[in-house]
């Protein structure tokens, strides 16, 4: 995660409509529990970069969307995108196939 990016984990429901907002933050315990105190089983992965950065997924990116997936099945919880956005512009991991 750089510092410049802002991360949300939004809560889905049954039919992937936003239900609510967690900030993801760098002590996972604090996550999780505010996760295991919902009811959902869907989340998506929102991560807001500078207006003019390229809302393409680096490296790191990638690596986290991967974590976040795996620490979600034990939990019984999937992730349903991962969102880039940067300004106007948008990259959706499940829309290009990467989830």
């Amino acid at each position: 995660m750089t510092d410049r990016d802002t991360f949300l984990l939004a809560l889905l429901d049954a039919d992937w409509r936003p239900n609510g907002v967690i900030p993801l933050q760098s002590d996972w315990r604090g996550t999780f529990g505010r996760l295991l105190a919902t009811d959902g089983r869907w989340l998506a992965l929102i991560q807001q970069r500078a207006a003019g950065a390229s809302s393409l997924p680096r490296p790191d990116d990638i690596m986290l969307t991967r974590l976040l997936a795996r620490r979600l099945r034990p939990l019984d919880m999937q992730l349903a995108d991962h969102v880039i956005q940067a300004g106007p512009a948008r990259f959706s991991f499940r829309a290009a196939g990467l989830l």
